[in-house]
């Protein structure tokens, strides 16, 4: 992408997220390799499907809270039918459940509600673990998230590869990347206009473009970029 003249402020930010990309490359090699069981990658899927739309605090928040209450163990999404699952989340959602440590509503609880039953139901016949298995290629185990889990989009789906460490070869178009994409590339984009895989991919194809010439991986760069663009919006930059 390149630097338009008109926008002095994105010099500044440029240079930031180059530096931050060399953080973010030095905290993942640090990381400890996890072994993830089937409840560590449900609770992160729960989170990113939660973050969509939302503030990322309210995300952490309303997952806190059903991890809390014991709505994402194992022995709520084994089984094919779970009768009352769907009203437990919805309480804790909605901000109606008091034994729960972070008080407050999730924005779009009811949607939410129905998504999550409705996963459920799919990990019921499949587990999430099982869906990772012998996928080579990150953007055809997007696909077929995409494809198979109703309501996970590719933003999610490449969030959530990305948190487990499965691949850095995706990218998360979220508002904050793509006003930054606007800023270096006057690329006029909207986070309705990346909800399909096909548009998503194109849009994502100049950012990885772009990570090529910092010389990182597009999950690092994207990662960068997020935590810049959060802090210049809350400072008013």
């Amino acid at each position: 992408m390149k630097r338009p003249n008109s926008w002095p402020a994105a010099y500044r930010l440029d240079d930031t997220i180059r530096v931050l990309c060399l953080e973010v490359a030095d905290r993942i090699k640090a990381r400890t390799p996890r072994n993830w069981r089937e409840y560590d990658l449900r609770r992160e899927l729960v989170g990113c499907i939660l973050a969509s739309q939302v503030r990322h605090e309210m995300a952490t928040a309303a997952t806190e809270n059903l991890d809390h209450v014991g709505l994402l163990d194992d022995s709520w999404w084994s089984s094919w039918r779970c009768e009352g699952f769907a009203p437990l989340v919805f309480d804790v959602l909605s901000g109606q459940r008091r034994d729960v440590p972070n008080k407050g509503a999730c924005r779009f609880a009811r949607n939410r509600t129905d998504q999550l039953t409705r996963i459920r139901d799919a990990f019921s016949r499949v587990p999430l673990s099982a869906r990772l298995l012998n996928c080579e290629h990150p953007q055809h185990l997007r696909r077929l998230l995409v494809a198979d889990l109703p309501g996970v989009g590719p933003k999610q789906a490449s969030m959530f590869l990305r948190n487990i460490g499965m691949s850095y070869d995706l990218a998360i178009l979220d508002t904050h990347v793509l006003g930054f994409m606007s800023l270096q590339d006057g690329l006029q984009v909207n986070v309705t206009q990346v909800r399909t895989l096909p548009s998503y991919e194109r849009t994502e194809r100049i950012l990885v473009h772009y990570a090529d010439t910092v010389g990182f991986p597009v999950g690092y760069l994207d990662w960068a970029i997020w935590a810049t663009m959060k802090a210049a919006r809350e400072l008013r930059l």
